[in-house]
């Protein structure tokens, strides 16, 4: 098992700079931490960490890679070693203000990046007149999708030592949803199933302290005439209990604001919870709020990292 520590950050491709820094730091509050060429880095108001979400400009949108911190630097050689014998594609890889790390991918195609060492600039968590917009705190949870997703979560299982927090069945009583953790929240990771052959990106989910905040975040697309953005929520989901929106930035991109949900106390005790399909209403929104079909069939595709060309 490799020794992962924890989700640390995500890289989504945008098509214009200027416009996603006024939707993600002007309206919505997530902190700058530099702009570099081709790159803006961005953090919640609590992260000390340079950065949390890195947009690269592109000229399509998607999913660049997901970054996951692991223990030391011997975690690393041990990780290209276990992951070579898997036959999975790895290239050594650069990126801002983080030593050298592995970039691969999963046994379904997601585009993962392990490092050890990330430049801290310090955290705004006092610095209250600094919060802007609904004052993201941090990185919460990733959310994508795949063909084989017992594999996928098999994957995670025996070599990143996540566990599953909770389940939702389909029609026929196979797994299609899987909720993941490691370091305790209700999930840090969610898979889909899909019947396509290629994997597609859901969405990130940024964590805030207050439901306020969820609600803020839909005052504050609406007063600047974005109402289209606004995709899903405010809610609540039944599965992991979170208060929640959805937004859309000018890409298509999608981001979750959330908050209130349960932490796992005792891993060794935890018995996933098992959604049915009957339960599917109150599972996805525990209001019974219809979802729309956008959210349920739309994602954005995943980057190859050998190509740098998308999968689909």
């Amino acid at each position: 098992m490799i020794n992962v520590l924890r989700l640390s950050h995500v890289c989504i491709r945008v098509t214009d700079l200027d416009k996603a820094k006024y939707f993600y730091v002007d309206l919505l509050g997530l902190v700058e931490t530099e702009r570099d060429g081709d790159y803006i880095y961005l953090r919640g108001i609590e992260e000390g960490q340079h950065h949390s979400l890195i947009l690269k400009k592109a000229n399509s949108p998607g999913l660049s890679y997901i970054g996951f911190r692991v223990a030391n630097e011997k975690e690393l050689d041990k990780a290209e070693e276990e992951l070579k014998q898997l036959g999975l594609k790895i290239v050594k890889f650069r990126e801002k203000a983080v030593n050298e790390g592995l970039l691969f991918e999963t046994p379904q195609g997601i585009p993962i990046f392990l490092y050890y060492d990330m430049e801290y600039v310090g955290d705004l968590r006092l610095a209250f007149y600094k919060h802007r917009g609904v004052s993201p705190v941090r990185l919460a949870h990733v959310n994508y999708i795949v063909n084989d997703l017992e594999k996928e979560t098999e994957f995670l299982k025996n070599y990143f030592g996540y566990y599953v927090t909770e389940t939702y069945l389909d029609k026929d009583g196979n797994r299609s949803v899987i909720w993941l953790t490691k370091r305790g929240d209700s999930h840090e990771i969610a898979i889909a199933k899909s019947n396509r052959n290629y994997p597609g990106y859901h969405h990130q989910t940024y964590y805030v302290h207050d439901v306020k905040d969820v609600i803020r975040a839909a005052d504050i697309m609406a007063s600047v005439g974005l109402w289209d953005s606004i995709e899903r929520g405010p809610g609540r989901h039944g599965a992991t209990e979170g208060y929640y929106i959805y937004l859309r930035d000018f890409d298509k991109n999608r981001i979750e604001f959330f908050t209130n949900d349960y932490v796992v106390l005792d891993p060794d005790k935890w018995k996933p919870i098992i959604w049915t399909y009957d339960q599917f209403r109150y599972r996805s929104d525990f209001w019974g709020r219809p979802i729309p079909q956008s959210w349920l069939e739309e994602w954005v595709p995943v980057e190859d990292i050998s190509t740098g060309k998308l999968k689909w």
